[in-house]
């Protein structure tokens, strides 16, 4: 009597590679992942790195101006209660614009609280450079 040979599963191999595949993509994947979020990371401090020294020449500017006196009422928004400008200073071999909102704390001290903030042009089109209305 001869024997017959146990039947040799097919396609073994086959499972084998796909499944070394899909575990190789996917560590592909979560590197791949991680390499781009500390790469945007470096980049969005490198930009902060970069627009710290305007912005603070932007607050100087800003903070020069209050030492002179308070934007006069009729160049304060009613809505918003906020005086708002823009100033351009030069920072990395370019000028860069700044909106600089004056926000009362409190109208009876005359505190004002300013902020540096970078200038939106289509948005910011309508507002004049700090310096055209004189601070009392």
């Amino acid at each position: 009597m001869r024997r017959v040979p146990p039947a040799r599963r097919a396609g073994i191999a086959l499972v084998a590679v796909l499944c070394q595949l899909t575990l190789l993509f996917m560590a592909w994947g979560m590197a791949n992942r991680q390499c781009a979020a500390t790469i945007g990371i470096a980049e969005a401090l490198a930009r902060r790195e970069e627009r710290r020294p305007a912005s603070l020449a932007a607050l100087a500017a800003a903070l020069a101006a209050l030492e002179r006196g308070v934007p006069p009422e009729s160049a304060i928004d009613p809505d918003s209660g906020a005086y708002r400008c823009t100033v351009e200073v030069f920072s990395g071999g370019a000028l860069r614009p700044y909106t600089l909102p004056f926000e009362p704390t409190d109208r009876d001290a005359g505190a004002w609280s300013v902020s540096a903030v970078p200038s939106d042009p289509d948005a910011d089109a309508d507002l004049g450079p700090l310096g055209s209305v004189p601070f009392e």
